[in-house]
């Protein structure tokens, strides 16, 4: 039975096959010696009805031959359902059935078909290297296409089976009978990647082309199919929508698995041929039975060395049943001599164009299976599996990963290159976790690190020179405190974004807890510091009674008790609530490669997290409130005892301000991390170094330009004034400190002095040159003397003028002049110098008179006279 046309037109080439063999068999005396072999062919058209209804019609008619009309066996039939139809009937005649093409697994059932064998496997023999490919490429799920045809569907339930045993997921098994359109819209919703295609050459035109038009095709999805098909099968378009591009483009790079149908052997057969020449042979006689159509495409083209093979295999099995039987005596109720031929066709043992030919207790062909891959249009063949030892053998310098099969299109010029990996079963869900920027954390480290070298830079000139008066008088104590607590908090930045950079749930959370802790253990420690000054300053503006006891220990109390408060509540939250990890997606991704990254945002998290955070915040909250308060009553408040009160109310303020637009902002944005990140170390940096500035950098500048002076030197200098004037405090080595104020007063008098002496000496040339005026004019005017007066040491000494008036003490700088005049009536002006300063009238001709202070000294008087003449 040779099919000729309908679904497979297997006959085509096969019985072309067939008769070269049964001509050489003719040929061969050692072979039938005596008998000649008579083979008529019937078209089944792939069709069981049809196919049963030759079979009974060569059953009863008998039409063969004159001695004895009887079939001795039957060759084919070629497609499954005709040889399901055709052997479930045979074994009621004990006919014996040989197929050439039937790959039903169906047909292995010895109960049903007591008398088939069959030249090409059974397909189920394909879903063993159809597994261990699977395995190679790391393929556990997959989906499976079939056609409604029972060689198709028992061969989809024995791939169920065996990949079950394998921990291979069959995640889709979709039926389709004539339109497959909505079998590859299911397979494409269920993002299936590796598709097993059970179905003949015809229906797999459709599907290819559905898939095609679906978008149902690339390097992303894998096919496998069976081998059989003509090598251009995708390119007959007659019966379809698509055009042969677009089929060459959906077919690209799809697998095929199928029996040795021709061997690769040099070694000649038991035709005397080799594989080569057979081949080679059958070209030329398709050629000239089929003008019009490529050898490739001829029906049966691939299967035609089964046929060949099969038909030597009958006659075989008759040559050694005529040691033991007659073939006259041949009948379909002789069931000894059918048992006879059954044992001769279990012994069949010989090498054919196809490979070694032999069969199981079953009647199948135990064969070798062939791995093909499309390529650019063409099959190469990749490897053998040979499935009683279950290896592989690779062929045509293929790799042994099989790393080729999908790199094929790619020419990689290094060795070093990254190549492609096998496609995935299903897209791949990477989980990454959300990090903070890399930049944005050095940055922000950097930052902090400078924060903490200025701190610690402060902190050691707040030590090493804590006995100056100007750090003396801004209470050292409490900027050390202050320091310590930014110091924390500036080495929090950098645990705010470490814990990013674990995906450990437990260290994790330890982090978590850690960091809290630091920033609020930080914070209590730096503010209080503030907080416990702007108190004293409180204290002292407003005149309240300060015990001892608070005056020594009004910082530690302070901060003992927020460290306290702080301690509280991190206990009981620990217990009562606490804080676990927590994992969830951004809904940010992206797909690369059949990738999918999911970026997963980490956090600590409790039952009652707000409530707890929101407690913090409060107790926080309710600080910087009192700090707020404490700075405006105490606004207009200068005092000596601590001098930089004013620079810490604006690191209140600053502080107030920074953290109410941080702590907004971090509850808002508390899913974007870097967001987060930044403004809770922007905050923490920007308070630190603006609180530090303002307190520490007025210091740091006195100290470099050496206007501030120890307490010891102090002490010493006012000793030594006290020791030399002998009144005020007498011996008292109690020194009276001045104020700030004081200096800056003092200051200004001193140079506003040193103008005034400036004005006077140029009053006094200005005297002298009129004068020398007066002289030139012949008037008569005696200067008696102009004399400069120095003091003495003893302020107790005076001199006298040249009228007998007494004068103090004056200054060093001061010149006195002494003139009579021989006018008639001359006019007198005299000045008397109080005991703040030394005052000089001078009057110009015009008449204009002007006064200058002198220098003044805080704790002695001095007085003088100064006459002058003026004509």
């Amino acid at each position: 039975m040779f099919p000729q046309a309908g679904e497979w037109a297997g006959g085509e080439a096969a019985f072309p096959a067939a008769i070269k063999a049964l001509d050489q068999i003719n040929q061969r005396e050692d072979i039938l010696p005596g008998y000649y072999l008579n083979l008529s062919a019937y078209d089944t058209r792939c069709s069981a009805g049809l196919g049963t209804t030759i079979l009974y019609e060569l059953l009863y008619n008998k039409t063969f031959g004159n001695v004895n009309s009887s079939i001795l066996m039957l060759l084919g039939p070629a497609c499954s359902p005709v040889s399901t139809a055709v052997g479930e009937a045979a074994k009621m005649w004990n006919l014996i059935v040989l197929s050439y093409g039937s790959s039903s697994p169906a047909l292995s059932n010895r109960a049903r078909f007591h008398t088939f064998f069959r030249t090409h496997p059974p397909a189920t023999l394909h879903n063993p290297t159809r597994i261990k490919f699977f395995e190679l490429f790391g393929w556990k799920r997959i989906a499976i296409l079939i056609q409604t045809e029972e060689v198709w569907q028992s061969t989809a339930e024995n791939l169920e089976v065996l990949a079950r045993k394998h921990n291979v997921h069959i995640a889709v098994r979709q039926l389709f009978d004539n339109d497959p359109s909505h079998a590859i819209s299911n397979l494409q919703k269920d993002d299936i990647r590796i598709i097993v295609g059970l179905f003949y050459e015809e229906k797999a035109r459709k599907v290819f082309c559905k898939a095609y038009q679906q978008k149902y095709f690339g390097e992303s999805y894998v096919w496998w199919l069976v081998g059989w098909y003509a090598d251009n099968w995708f390119l007959k378009i007659d019966d379809i929508d698509c055009t042969a591009d677009e089929m060459s483009r959906a077919v690209e790079g799809h697998f095929t698995t199928e029996i040795q149908m021709l061997t690769d052997s040099t070694t000649r057969t038991i035709s005397g041929l080799t594989a080569r020449e057979f081949i080679t042979d059958l070209n030329s006689t398709l050629k000239q039975l089929f003008p019009n159509k490529p050898v490739e495409s001829v029906g049966g083209y691939v299967e035609s060395p089964l046929a060949y093979d099969a038909t030597w295999a009958l006659a075989l099995a008759l040559n050694r049943s005529l040691g033991r039987a007659n073939l006259e005596e041949w009948s379909y109720g002789n069931v000894n001599m059918k048992e006879i031929m059954m044992d001769d066709m279990k012994k069949t043992d010989f090498f054919g164009v196809s490979g070694a030919v032999k069969f199981d207790e079953l009647g199948n062909r135990m064969s070798k299976i062939v791995v093909e891959q499309l390529r650019n249009g063409y099959y190469h063949r990749l490897a053998r599996f040979d499935a009683e030892k279950g290896s592989i053998e690779w062929l045509n310098n293929e790799g042994p990963d099989g790393s080729r099969c999908w790199n094929y299109k790619h020419n990689y010029s290094s060795s070093y290159e990254k190549r492609r990996l096998a496609p995935y079963d299903q897209m791949q869900i990477s989980n990454k976790v959300l990090e903070i920027s890399r930049t944005l954390y050095l940055t922000m480290s950097c930052f902090a690190a400078l924060g903490l070298l200025f701190s610690l830079v402060c902190l050691v000139l707040n030590i090493a020179y804590r006995k100056r008066k100007f750090i003396w008088q801004s209470k050292p104590m409490y900027n050390n405190c202050a320091l310590i607590g930014g110091i924390i908090c500036l080495v929090d930045v950098f645990l705010l974004g470490a814990d990013s950079q674990t995906d450990n749930p437990t260290r994790f959370v330890k982090l978590c807890q850690l960091k809290g802790s630091l920033l609020a253990a930080g914070f209590s420690i730096c503010y209080g510091g503030l907080l416990a000054k702007l108190v004293r300053t409180y204290l002292l503006s407003t005149k309240k009674t300060i015990s001892r006891l608070w005056s020594m220990c009004e910082l530690f109390i302070i901060v003992g008790c927020l460290l306290l408060i702080d301690l509280i509540v991190f206990i009981i939250w620990h217990i009562k609530d606490p804080l676990v990890f927590t994992s969830e997606p951004t809904g940010d991704s992206s797909i690369l490669h059949d990738v999918k990254t999911v970026f997963k945002f980490q956090q600590c998290r409790s039952k009652h997290h707000m409530i707890w955070i929101g407690l913090l915040y409060s107790i926080k909250g309710i600080l910087i409130v009192i700090g707020i308060y404490l700075s405006y009553e105490t606004r207009a408040s200068k005092l000596e005892m601590i001098n930089d009160a004013h620079l810490v109310r604006m690191c209140t303020y600053n502080i107030f301000i920074v953290c109410l637009i941080s702590a907004s902002l971090t509850l808002i944005i508390e899913r974007n991390q870097d967001a987060d990140f930044a403004f809770a170390s922007i905050a923490i940096i920007l308070c630190c170094f603006v609180s530090f500035g303002l307190i520490f950098l007025p210091k740091i500048l006195c100290l470099i330009r050496g206007r501030d002076q120890s307490l010891s030197s102090i002490g010493n200098k006012d000793q030594a004034i006290s020791n030399s004037t002998g009144t005020g405090h007498g011996s008292n080595s109690t020194t009276q400190q001045l104020s700030s104020e004081d200096e800056e007063k003092h200051r200004k008098l001193v140079a506003e002095n040193e103008q005034l002496k400036a004005l006077i000496a140029e009053r006094e040339a200005r005297v002298n040159e009129l004068i020398e005026k007066l002289k030139q004019h012949g008037n008569n005017v005696v200067i008696r003397d102009v004399q400069r007066f120095t003091t003495n040491a003893n302020p107790n000494q005076t001199s006298a003028n040249h009228d007998g008036e007494s004068a103090g003490l004056i200054d060093s700088t001061a010149y006195v002049m002494r003139r009579r005049s021989t006018f008639a009536n001359p006019i007198t002006l005299s000045t008397h110098l109080s005991n703040t300063a030394i005052s000089t009238t001078t009057t110009s001709a015009t008449g204009k008179v002007m006064e200058a202070p002198a220098e003044t000294n805080h704790k002695h008087s001095s007085t003088s006279s100064y006459r002058e003449s003026v004509c």
